[in-house]
């Protein structure tokens, strides 16, 4: 019984597994169909795939060629232009070049010529140094400069140069419309030009005190001579014709104060300058009063001739009412003439009518 039993299980185990190798078979052979199939779909896919890739090459090689050859073209093109800028360029710069050397050569020249003249004109001053350690011919320079600011700044008719004052000729004089304003030009600058050039202490020291001595001396001869009143005005100018040596005195403070104790001022050429430009303003206020009293007198008479003329203008109206009250009774005259005359000619002439026509022909006038 168990054998059988056996036997039966054995066959049924067998019929399984003969099933599932069947099913197994089947369904391996319909995978293998499928396989089959995509591998075929994939050979078509990769051959679709190589002729879109060899058309796309076979493009891309054609825009490529085409792009190189337009690339070279458009590179040519701008070397070319390129080149012909900076030959252009080459050339503008070549020609500025050559300006500017020409004109640099030119100025070069000019400088030369500049230097050549400076050199000259440096001889020139060291010769007119070497002239004005003559004190005469200083003193000369020192009166030319003094007739020259003069000149460029006060009028022609209130100064004059060398003029007497006195006994004695003055450098220049200024007039003024209370006195003449004295200046002197000789100052003493030896002894100072002596103590600058020395280079011993004791000697410089020595030729300063001189200098100071000197300039006192001439203080004291500008205030002697020159100083005057009421000829000339109460003080006068001593003009120093360098500034250099007026700084020189205003570090001496007692030569100053001692020159106004002398009522004299020494001045430089820029405040001789300022002192005439005053003096020019004055001058000018001067002519500008002249010129307004000259106008007030023609004012004056100007209202002499017209008072003159307000009396003429008055007989004359006067003389014109009169006339206008001898027209206005003429007017009234004529307007009765005419009225007897047209009652004349309508045959209308009254008693009263015919007598003032008798009248007026007689020559007597209306009452």
């Amino acid at each position: 019984m168990s054998s059988a039993l056996s036997l039966v299980l054995l066959a049924i185990a067998a019929a399984a597994v003969l099933g599932f190798s069947l099913i197994t078979f089947f369904f391996a052979y319909r995978a293998e169909r499928r396989v089959g199939s995509v591998v075929a779909g994939l050979d078509a896919v990769a051959r679709r795939i190589e002729q879109v890739n060899g058309g796309f090459n076979a493009r891309l090689d054609g825009a490529t060629g085409e792009m190189s050859r337009t690339l070279v073209e458009g590179l040519q093109r701008t070397t070319e232009t390129l080149a012909a800028s900076i030959g252009r360029a080459r050339e503008e710069t070549r020609a500025r070049l050559d300006e500017k050397l020409i004109e640099v050569t030119a100025r070069l020249g000019d400088l030369k010529a500049t230097s050549d003249r400076i050199v000259e004109f440096s001889r020139s001053l060291d010769e007119f140094q070497r002239m004005l350690q003559t004190p005469r011919l200083r003193g000369e320079f020192g009166e030319f400069a003094l007739e020259q600011m003069l000149a460029d700044v006060i009028p022609a008719e209130s100064y004059e140069c060398q003029a007497l004052v006195g006994a004695f000729r003055v450098d220049a004089l200024v007039r003024t419309p209370h006195g003449a304003l004295c200046i002197d030009s000789k100052f003493p600058l030896d002894n100072l030009r002596r103590a600058l050039a020395s280079s011993d202490p004791q000697i410089r020291e020595q030729l300063l005190k001189q200098f100071a001595a000197d300039v006192r001396g001439r203080i004291d001869e500008i205030a002697v001579r020159y100083i005057s009143p009421p000829e000339t005005l109460e003080m006068a100018l001593m003009f120093v014709p360098a500034e250099n040596v007026y700084y020189e005195l205003l570090n001496r403070p007692e030569l100053l104060e001692y020159a106004r104790t002398r009522r004299v001022v020494a001045v430089s050429p820029n405040t001789m300058y300022a002192y005439l430009q005053a003096l020019a303003i004055g001058f000018r206020g001067l002519k500008i009063q002249n010129e307004a009293r000259k106008v007030e007198q023609m004012l004056s008479d100007l209202r002499a001739r017209f008072e003159r003329f307000h009396d003429h203008f008055v007989k004359i109206g006067r003389h014109l009412d009169n006339a206008q009250a001898q027209f206005a009774g003429a007017a009234r005259d004529v307007d009765r003439f005419q009225g007897a005359l047209d009652g004349l000619r309508v045959g209308r002439l009254t008693e009263e009518d015919e007598d003032q026509v008798s009248a007026e022909s007689a020559g007597v006038g209306p009452s």
